[in-house]
């Protein structure tokens, strides 16, 4: 379905922006607002910095990774869509992993949204339950990722197979390898650096392959580039 292509060039687009948001968050606003990366695994930083500053914790969070998570998920199911036809069951297995993995994203932000914001609230008057708490939150939603960054990632590695004998495609199933391995190793490692490399892959990935299906299917909200699309429409029909 050519609506689904075009909602999917659409949610890559978003997604790779609240990616890039998420990152700057952690890397950028939440530093300069008194903790660094290595802070935010301390209870006894974060918790009274998510209770200083709920409204940064709310959106960088929220509108970054929750966003982002599912927003994924549609990026898969497109991508399914396109290749159905060509490879059934790379295409069924990769958007099945792919959207699993975005589910896995989702669900770790919405359990350090509601877990850490909570024990925020609580951390002034039992400060030593808070900080039991937030380890065993910490390993929830970090498990989640862990998860999420695997599926993710050999979903686009099933895909970047397909999309390397596709000549549109084959500079995007190069990249696919690329990321997916990232994305894939950062599952197994926990680090400030495996986050950012992966995140930073993931961002370009789903950028490209939104402006790869955006220039196949044409835009589906927003109306940039559509001349171009309509000049390739054209040409497909003159061709068919």
């Amino acid at each position: 379905m050519e609506d689904l292509r075009r909602l999917g060039g659409e949610a890559g687009v978003l997604a790779g922006v609240a990616m890039a948001w998420l990152f700057l968050g952690f890397v950028v606003l939440f530093p300069s607002a008194g903790l660094n990366l290595v802070d935010q695994g301390n209870p006894h930083r974060y918790l009274p910095f998510i209770a200083r500053h709920a409204s940064m914790f709310w959106v960088v969070n929220i509108l970054g990774a929750l966003v982002a998570g599912l927003l994924s998920a549609v990026v898969y199911m497109a991508l399914h869509d396109r290749f159905k036809d060509e490879s059934p069951a790379t295409a069924r297995i990769g958007s099945f992993a792919g959207t699993m993995g975005a589910a896995a994203f989702a669900a770790a932000a919405l359990v350090r949204h509601t877990g850490f914001g909570w024990l925020s609230t609580i951390y002034a008057t039992n400060g030593v339950g808070a900080a039991h708490a937030f380890y065993a939150v910490s390993t929830v939603a970090g498990s989640f990722m862990g998860l999420g960054n695997v599926m993710a990632g050999l979903g686009i590695l099933l895909f970047g197979r397909v999309m390397q004998r596709h000549p549109r495609y084959n500079s995007l199933g190069y990249l696919s390898m690329g990321a997916g391995t990232v994305m894939v190793l950062a599952g197994f490692v926990t680090h400030p650096f495996s986050f950012a490399v992966s995140t930073i892959s993931a961002m370009a990935w789903f950028t490209r392959t939104a402006l790869a299906l955006r220039a196949e299917a044409g835009p589906a909200l927003f109306r940039w580039g559509t001349a171009k699309s309509r000049a390739n429409g054209r040409a497909q029909r003159r061709v068919a």
